[in-house]
């Protein structure tokens, strides 16, 4: 190796040049002196002292001194280069020359046209690695134990200069996480002096009295208390001070009762601890407002009971979920939902049992204003009338036998929604004049309680009876009537929809068979007879049940057994009826020209009622009757006939 060209052998004026420029810095500035003085005492073109990363492998410079300028933001991984032995194998490392082709692959030594390195570890108190400090020459380095000497120096130095600033930023970090645990807690924070005065609060504090931090630092205490709660707290504090039986914290028994800015009380839990600091004596006063805990427990209630009151009406669910038909008589009723749904009118709906009522309430609620909150059903024939108005109500605690807890009833849970009751023409009287009350001025005494509640709440009734010919026989209350009667929908009955019949088996037979895992069954020209010659007494809910059965007992899952599922007593149309309707009660026998054009009009327009107005192929209308598809569509347009709905 060639004789080294290293620097002008250090002397104490080298050394001094980097204790003084160094002595009087700390952080950021302290690592630019410490590289800029080394560099310039010892002749290096770069010097640099960097942390180690390693969780990603990286040094990351806290100083870089290149030539005659600092090197700002410099960050790079040290697979490959010199750094790396450094740092992984915590010791000195010196490459009198070349360096260039012992690490070809270090790319960011290349601009810096270096040809010896010189790189010592910086550790921390548990021989970790924290970084290094490093120097490149553009001449050949040799080993000077004065050089070492002076590295170790100045390296013990960055150390510890890179450990109290880890510390400080360590600090800082838990600090900040302090202020935001103290300032996110849900509970008041008040810090107090011995004297009772408040030297610090908390976000939640600042919320609990209502009023700015300024009012409430550096105030005593006791402003914001009642003389009890004052005379408690100092009795407390001095027990603390006095470290009887060892305590340093210490429930409040009973709590305290504080005085918001509003110079409202409130009562509160309270816990009390004792902390020291320089010397002084503090207490941590942690407050829970009593009456927030109070209204959480009984939103928890409410969630309870809304929780089982879903559970208990998912099973009684018909399994239909939407309005489904075409029929004329369908369509106003529609268009009476539309009308009547925005807005927070009391409806009435009437119409025979299974007809759907409960539908038509439901699509009032999803289209109206408190879509968004609860649609609460109560079958007002289902409750036995010694628990109705507990279970319209509500109760207290002990109200009656059996009440063991305080229980909200269905208005309270529709507060805000919709409540439907179905059956209303069940209510028994007395219950119908606090029904009446609760419709009116929106207000209730729970069963046992001598409060009035207050609801926001829509009413939506249904029935299957006369109420007018109740009110005339004495059990329905005239003044009930007209408050539920404010919009009418009727709900015609399943016999009076035409087609809307066959529009539903098909829906219902598709459900079932999904849940059985069956293929979709097909309803035959035969199956649409049978089904629009009955004449549905239980309407919706007979003909669901009817095609759940036909399912069931159907020996091939593409068809249904509607044979067995009827009534005996439905009429059932023979092969006849279905193929080639005759005239009946043709008097002599002999039909005129436009008998005959009747006849032909009424068949044809029963089967495409019964094909759901399909002209041609399997199914359709001319299948049913028998003819060519095109003879059939030129005789509808002949005799005029057009889809009625």
């Amino acid at each position: 190796m060639s004789e080294s060209t290293f620097i002008a052998p250090l002397d104490f004026r080298a050394l001094r040049e980097i204790v003084e420029g160094t002595s009087a810095e700390t952080g950021e500035t302290f690592f630019n002196e410490l590289v800029r003085h080394m560099a310039r005492a010892m002749g290096t073109r770069c010097a640099w002292v960097t942390e180690w990363l390693p969780e990603h492998r990286r040094l990351r410079a806290l100083s870089f001194w290149v030539g005659d300028r600092f090197l700002s933001d410099f960050e790079y991984p040290v697979a490959g280069t010199a750094c790396e032995v450094v740092v992984t194998e915590k010791r000195r490392v010196l490459i009198p020359e070349r360096v260039l082709d012992l690490y070809t692959t270090d790319e960011s030594l290349r601009p810096l046209g270096p040809v010896s390195y010189l790189g010592i570890p910086l550790y921390d108190t548990d021989r970790a690695i924290l970084g290094h400090l490093a120097i490149l020459h553009d001449q050949p380095l040799k080993e000077d134990p004065l050089i070492f000497a002076i590295f170790d120096i100045f390296a013990s130095r960055a150390a510890s200069e890179l450990r109290r600033i880890r510390r400080d930023r360590d600090l800082k970090e838990r600090e900040q996480k302090l202020t935001l645990l103290v300032e996110s807690a849900m509970d008041a924070i008040i810090e107090i002096d011995a004297d009772l005065k408040v030297t610090g609060v908390n976000q939640a504090a600042v919320d609990l009295f209502g009023c700015p931090p300024d009012r409430l630092v550096k105030r005593p205490f006791a402003d914001r208390l009642t003389s009890e709660s004052h005379g408690k707290l100092i009795y407390l504090t001095k027990q603390l001070a006095a470290r009887t039986a060892g305590l340093s914290s210490l429930w409040i028994p009973e709590g305290i009762v504080a005085l918001r800015s509003s110079g409202d009380y409130f009562p509160a839990e309270a816990t009390l601890s004792l902390f020291e600091f320089n010397g002084k004596r503090y207490f941590t006063l942690i407050l829970r407002d009593i009456n927030q805990r109070l209204q959480a427990e009984e939103r928890i209630r409410s969630l309870i009971g809304e929780a089982d009151y879903l559970r208990s009406t998912l099973d009684e669910l018909q399994g239909f979920e939407d309005l489904i038909g075409e029929s004329e008589v369908l369509r106003r009723v529609q268009e009476d939902v539309g009308r009547v749904a925005p807005g927070n009118t009391t409806v009435l709906i009437t119409g025979e049992t299974g007809t759907g009522k409960e539908l038509i309430a439901r699509a009032i609620h999803r289209h109206s204003p408190r879509a968004e909150r609860q649609l609460i059903r109560v079958n007002c024939a289902a409750i036995a009338p010694s628990l109705q108005e507990s279970e319209f109500f509500g109760h207290e605690k002990g109200a009656f036998t059996g009440a063991a807890q305080r229980r909200d009833g269905r208005f309270k849970l529709a507060h805000g929604g919709t409540i439907f009751l179905d059956e209303v023409g069940e209510m028994p009287l007395d219950l119908q004049a606090k029904l009446l009350r609760v419709v009116q001025e929106g207000e209730f005494e729970p069963v046992g309680s001598s409060t009035t509640e207050h609801v926001d709440v829509r009413v939506v009734a249904a029935t299957n009876r006369d109420l007018a010919h109740l009110v005339e026989l004495g059990t329905f209350r005239r003044d009930l009537l007209y408050r539920l009667n404010v919009f009418p929908i009727h709900v015609p009955p399943l016999r009076e929809r035409g087609s809307d019949v066959l529009l539903l088996a098909q829906k219902f037979a598709s459900g079932f068979a999904r849940q059985r895992g069956m293929a979709e069954p097909i309803l035959t020209a035969r199956h649409r007879a049978m089904l629009l010659n009955y004449r549905w007494p239980g309407n919706v809910r007979e003909l669901q049940n009817v095609i759940e059965r036909a399912l069931i007992t159907s020996a091939d899952s593409r068809t249904l057994n509607l044979e067995r599922a009827l009534p005996e007593e439905s009429k059932r149309p023979s092969e006849s009826d279905i193929r080639q309707p005759v005239a009946r009660n043709a008097g002599d026998g002999i039909l005129t020209a436009r008998d005959l054009q009747d006849l032909e009009r009424a068949s044809i327009e029963r089967a495409l009622t019964m094909a759901m107005w399909k002209v041609s192929g399997p199914g359709g209308a001319a299948e049913i009757l028998g003819m060519i598809p095109s003879t059939l569509a030129s005789r509808i347009k002949s005799l005029g006939i057009t889809k009625q709905h």
